[in-house]
């Protein structure tokens, strides 16, 4: 471990004993802070690390550092997010950051991850003691190995959008289980798709809705519908049981 890259339990532990309560160029970068111009009096800094030090589970506590980033986009007003980088191994499947007040997101919220990938956040909410609950759910998925539902519906719903040449890319967004957007690249406007597991589960008038069955998954669009003629299920075929 070097003075630049400290774990989430020692940047607690400093940050409680007061020791980056300095504008030392060196205090801030240990602070993980020195991308922001006065983080000691920046609201977004002092929100975000609110977030970091609300972060309880072992997991993240000593495997991963953090980082803080303020946000300059093109358009709109800026923001800032906190990062969780992965001390060692791979950080792209690990890493996850959370943003404040982003504009490109829908709740107050946005936690975007390695595992969902880039573009749309993987959860969304309007309070701190929701995404931190969140958090500590995904440092135990993480810790065991375990590969929860949405990701492999999600693989599932852009391998469907592909195929039809509507994917644009970063645009599927999480809507609840089972339920997800897009954004079409035909006419701009977001659709909704859904995964089930079985294809008894298709809503009979979204039947001719081009429902295509992926690793196990029925994906469809119901405005695909085109019309009220029944189809044949699709033949059955040696599947892979999905990971929950």
């Amino acid at each position: 471990m070097t003075q630049d890259t400290i774990s989430v339990r020692r940047w607690q532990e400093l940050y409680r004993a007061g020791a980056f309560a300095s504008d030392d160029e060196d205090i801030r970068k240990l602070a993980g802070w020195s991308d922001f111009y006065e983080p000691l009096t920046d609201r977004r800094v002092q929100s975000l690390v609110k977030l970091a030090m609300g972060v309880t589970h072992p997991f993240i506590l000593d495997s991963y550092s953090v980082y803080f980033v303020e946000h300059r986009p093109g358009e709109g007003p800026r923001f800032g997010s906190v990062c969780f980088f992965p001390i060692t191994g791979r950080w792209d499947k690990s890493f996850f950051s959370v943003e404040l007040d982003s504009p490109f997101n829908r709740g107050k919220w946005g936690l975007h991850t390695g595992r969902y990938g880039e573009g749309a956040p993987e959860y969304e909410c309007g309070h701190i003691r929701r995404m931190l609950r969140y958090i500590h759910t995904m440092a135990h998925e993480a810790e065991h190995n375990i590969k929860p539902a949405f990701i492999a519906e999600k693989e599932a719903v852009e391998q469907f959008l592909f195929e039809s040449n509507r994917l644009t890319r970063g645009s599927v967004r999480r809507e609840g289980e089972h339920s997800y957007s897009f954004l079409d690249r035909d006419d701009g406007r977001r659709k909704m798709v859904y995964v089930v597991r079985s294809w008894e589960d298709v809503p009979s008038e979204c039947v001719t809705a081009a429902a295509k069955e992926i690793k196990g998954l029925y994906v469809y669009c119901p405005e695909d519908t085109k019309g009220p003629e029944k189809v044949e299920p699709p033949k059955k075929s040696q599947k892979k049981e999905v990971e929950r």
